[in-house]
């Protein structure tokens, strides 16, 4: 079963918070209310993982747009989509300009909005899937010799016990080399790593 969609709602009208929360979970998507982006940008710093932001533009403090550009400046790549007044239009092409994935003129459905969301999460999902490709040989290249040795036996399908005899090391130390392989690489599980290293070998 898929993973939820986990989406952050910030607007400092309650009763729009509410509405959006209950629409989208009538619609299976996960969402975490914010009054304020200062409020969203505390719970980023808790660790806090989202698929999206949904954000009002006109907010006291941090503007819709102020947001854009702190979580660009943070590297953040988590898609933002802007919900915006008639009056907020230039604001809001503005944002675009600087790494907004869309932005909704009010009174707009809900449904409309959905699929904004859903659209801005598959381009930003396609946009991770090409870059890490595109960075797979720099990950690669910057292993070590050893957890390159590591890694091919991994790979093969050899034990840590297996591969600590084959190069002589303890089966913690090829513990450790694995860890590091696959924080290097990106890779979640063996499986993973298998088929990055097959697809690494065929760009080579």
């Amino acid at each position: 079963m898929a993973k939820p969609i986990q989406i952050a709602l910030i607007d400092d009208d309650e009763a729009v918070l509410d509405s959006l929360s209950l629409y989208f979970r009538s619609q299976q998507v996960a969402t975490a209310g914010f009054a304020t982006a200062q409020d969203f940008l505390a719970a980023l710093g808790q660790d806090k993982q989202f698929d999206c932001i949904v954000s009002d533009v006109r907010m006291p403090g941090m503007s819709g747009l102020d947001l854009v550009r702190e979580l660009k400046s943070r590297n953040v790549g988590t898609p933002i989509v802007l919900i915006t007044g008639h009056g907020d239009v230039d604001m809001a092409v503005a944002a675009i300009k600087v790494g907004a994935a869309d932005f909704i003129e009010k009174p707009f459905d809900e449904s409309r909005l959905l699929v904004s969301v859903r659209d801005a999460i598959a381009e930003s999902q396609q946009r991770e899937k090409v870059d890490q490709q595109n960075d797979l040989p720099a990950r690669f290249e910057s292993l070590t010799a050893r957890q390159r040795q590591v890694m091919e036996l991994a790979v093969a399908g050899l034990s840590n016990k297996e591969i600590g005899a084959q190069l002589k090391i303890s089966p913690k130390t090829v513990e450790n080399h694995r860890a590091w392989v696959m924080e290097r690489i990106g890779a979640r599980n063996i499986a993973e790593l298998v088929r990055m290293a097959m697809k690494y070998d065929r760009q080579s």
